[in-house]
């Protein structure tokens, strides 16, 4: 018998605007309206919350002009912080609100228009985004809120998502005795098969599938970023896309008429950070809180990720995937997305998993199948992820997460800029032409604590283009200076 308070979604829709007219609210609600239209309407009544996503425009409560726009007048409104995880953690307490009977029926929602304010900025217009009420302020906020780069990773250009995850590449590059060609050629293909999928996804921003040659090759609209990475390795963040899901009770479900087979059940979910302050992690390429709250995740679902039939797992860049493909101890030709992921599918911020869970619901909808999904918040900083299935689960829904775990491991020190120390990981960015600029460094000194640091030479950029130097010892200088900004600029590092 299921719990007739079990969270079940009812509702979904993805919505991908083209027209470069796009505005947020406007299509959270087009994405809301949508995802109610599935259940015939019947749930309107019942809808208790709209919660939405927090992304990257001026609203301080999108929930209530969402709410408005569907005559939702009375409703509690919420938002979440700022994170690509954000959507399964707001979920999975939607979901636990539901199953304590807090809640009976909820939106969550999110959208961004990017593509629309890059034309506009392009184009020298600007578009309006809707009014507002002064002092608006949602009901319900979820996340941490803090700051996940401070002044040091800023001065260095760690602070760059892009530049954090390519040092990441090193590392795992390194760990797993590749060459740097070796290692292009083996994350070219992981994200040529997440092409092939959005190919096939008529929600995709980018349906057209691309080789790992294409993907690994330089090219006037395939630049090279931050090695490893070209443009087709990044999260696209140049789409206009939204989506909207609808949760509620199974007995509210039932009251309204909506079979089983239209419902996707919430199963299990889990979460947890790992330091926030990234210099005082064990390994820059690794993740307690991922490795913590995933195994918690799993054993409290009933399922070993061998036996769930679907991944879709957070890919803004490889290292994301392979941070999670290692932890869960699977092969690299294992499907780790059903949307094409972040760079193929769209990368709006972070609304991706809004997108990734609304395209699971009609993957499992009428079927016994069941997936994990994966958020990644920040750098390695934040993760949520979920267990769903097409099929009523045995045991109630769960939703724990591991921070005393996490908060219980050692962490590194901060200390005092040494002589000498040894190369960890690195990558060499470049600019708007392709060449490269400048190396980004971060380096461990015999005590273990982390420093970030930089180096212009072009032998050591060659260097470490050309060669796996992880493990090589470097020479500090100090900066002679505060950076343009005025915040201390990391030391120069000499390959020795």
């Amino acid at each position: 018998m299921i719990d007739p308070l079990h969270p079940v979604i009812v509702g979904a829709h993805e919505l991908a605007v083209r027209s470069a007219d796009a505005e947020p609210v406007a299509m959270m609600a087009t994405a809301a309206r949508a995802a109610l239209d599935e259940t015939n309407g019947r749930l309107l009544s019942s809808i208790e919350s709209v919660r939405v996503v927090k992304g990257i425009w001026p609203y301080k409560d999108p929930g209530r002009l969402v709410a408005d726009e569907l005559g939702l007048s009375a409703v509690e409104t919420g938002l979440t912080q700022i994170g690509g995880n954000a959507t399964y953690d707001f979920v999975n307490e939607t979901a636990a609100a539901i199953a304590a009977g807090e809640l009976s029926a909820a939106i969550i929602c999110g959208a961004e228009s990017m593509r629309t304010r890059r034309k506009d900025k392009s184009e020298g217009r600007r578009s309006p985004y809707r009014s507002e009420a002064d002092g608006a302020s949602p009901d319900v906020v979820s996340g941490l809120d803090h700051d996940l780069a401070d002044d040091a990773d800023a001065a260095a250009g760690v602070g760059h998502p892009v530049n954090f995850y390519a040092m990441a590449e090193s590392a795992i590059r390194h760990e797993r005795g590749e060459s740097p060609g070796e290692h292009l050629e083996r994350i070219s293909a992981l994200w040529a098969a997440a092409s092939d999928v959005a190919s096939s996804n008529p929600n995709a921003w980018i349906q057209t599938a691309h080789s790992p040659h294409d993907i690994a090759t330089p090219s006037p609209t395939n630049r090279m970023v931050a090695a490893p990475y070209t443009k087709l390795l990044t999260s696209n963040i140049n789409v206009d896309q939204g989506a909207a899901l609808v949760l509620c009770s199974y007995e509210v479900a039932q009251r309204h008429d909506i079979r089983d087979d239209q419902m996707v059940f919430l199963v299990s979910g889990g979460g947890a950070h790992d330091p926030l302050t990234i210099r005082l992690r064990s390994q820059l390429h690794r993740s307690p809180a991922f490795d913590a709250a995933t195994t918690d995740t799993l054993e409290r679902s009933g399922h070993t990720i061998d036996s769930l039939d679907y991944l879709d797992l957070y890919s803004c860049f490889p290292a994301s995937v392979q941070l999670a493909q290692t932890s869960l101890g699977i092969s690299d030709d294992r499907p780790f997305t059903l949307t094409g992921g972040l760079t193929f599918a769209g990368g709006p911020f972070n609304g991706y998993c809004t997108q990734a869970l609304a395209h699971t619901v009609f993957t499992l909808r009428g079927t016994e199948k069941s997936a994990f999904l994966y958020g990644n918040g920040g750098f390695f900083s934040k993760h949520s992820m979920l267990v769903v299935s097409g099929d009523a689960p045995t045991a109630p829904f769960s939703y724990r997460r591991s921070q005393d775990v996490v908060d219980a491991l050692p962490q590194r020190a901060l200390a005092e800029l040494p002589a000498l120390g040894t190369l960890e990981a690195y990558t060499v960015t470049y600019d708007r032409s392709g060449s490269p600029e400048r190396a980004i460094c971060s380096v461990l000194d015999d005590r273990g604590a982390r420093h970030w640091a930089i180096s212009t030479e072009p032998a050591t950029l060659t260097a470490l283009l050309l060669e796996d130097r992880v493990g090589s010892r470097v020479q500090l200088e100090p900066a002679a200076s505060a950076d343009a900004n005025g915040r201390v600029a990391p030391p120069h590092a000499h390959l020795t």
